[in-house]
């Protein structure tokens, strides 16, 4: 009876988990590649970030930032996941407990604009938005 009770607690366990991880998320094509922006002072005043973000097709999220704050600089790189919905963009790290919500604009195939709506940090600017560029050298189809 143990055996039985353990059984239907495991099928059930993985029916519930497999239903709040495995999310379809809406994937705008636009979007996917590999991508590179810059600010400065948007985010902390006197603070320059540069990035690379590499936006897979399965939501997969990449990006490596350069952070130059009086002359010194860091590097450093943030996972996570990607996706649109409602006309919105959604960037989530694995360390975030929320995503970051973006309005986005595709300007043509080489550019787009992205506009904070929510953002999970505190930023300078509350108007906070930036311009991605597309990398030619994409990363992130062809595997």
């Amino acid at each position: 009876m143990r055996k039985v009770v353990l059984i239907v607690f495991l099928i059930i366990s993985f029916s519930y988990f497999g239903k709040v991880y495995s999310k379809n998320l809406q994937i705008d094509t636009c979007l996917v590649g590999t991508w590179s922006g810059s600010e400065k002072d948007e985010q902390v005043k006197d603070v320059q970030v540069n990035w690379i973000q590499y936006r897979y097709p399965n939501g997969k999220l990449v990006t490596k930032f350069t952070t130059t704050y009086l002359g010194e600089q860091s590097v450093s790189t943030e996972t996570g996941k990607w996706w649109t919905e409602n006309g919105k963009f959604y960037e989530k790290s694995v360390d975030a407990k929320k995503p970051d919500i973006y309005s986005y604009e595709v300007v043509d195939k080489d550019h787009i604009i992205f506009r904070a709506i929510k953002l999970a940090a505190e930023v300078e600017n509350k108007n906070y938005q930036f311009v991605d560029t597309r990398v030619e050298d994409d990363k992130t189809t062809g595997f």
